[in-house]
């Protein structure tokens, strides 16, 4: 199974700040937050900055309306709470930022969920290859 080391967060918040860099270089989350709907790698990676820090997940979360983060907290909560059994990514957040799915306000599209997950897992690529666990025979 390719995902099948345990989830690392601080190689994740490594990931993320490395993303963030070299698509953005220093621009804070509030730049990342300008025109969001309008620039699909400001979106992907504003998903990933809620995620890595539970304090920082729920102030947004509270404030969802506010921000305009309602459809991205759909996503983010939709997808990481179905089908959750057995998926090492998924059992990470669900667990540190105590996720349920009732949290969700609105149904996600399957495909925003997928692209998420994709997201996910391309950091679980990127630690594979950190730890010395990637070769090029995939099962």
């Amino acid at each position: 199974m390719l995902f099948d080391i345990d989830f690392d967060h601080t190689l994740f918040l490594e990931y993320v700040e490395e993303l963030q860099r070299h698509l953005f270089g220093s621009a804070s989350f509030d730049d990342l937050m300008t025109d969001i709907n309008q620039h699909h790698q400001k979106h992907h990676l504003v998903t990933l900055h809620l995620i890595k820090d539970r304090a920082f997940f729920y102030h947004c979360y509270n404030e969802r309306e506010k921000l305009g983060l309602s459809s991205i907290f759909d996503i983010v909560i939709g997808a990481l709470t179905e089908n959750t059994y057995g998926d090492k990514i998924k059992e990470h957040f669900v667990t540190f930022l105590s996720l349920t799915p009732e949290m969700a306000r609105s149904d996600a599209s399957s495909y925003e969920k997928k692209v998420f997950m994709k997201n996910l897992k391309s950091f679980m690529m990127y630690a594979r290859k950190k730890k010395g666990l990637f070769d090029n025979k995939l099962d």
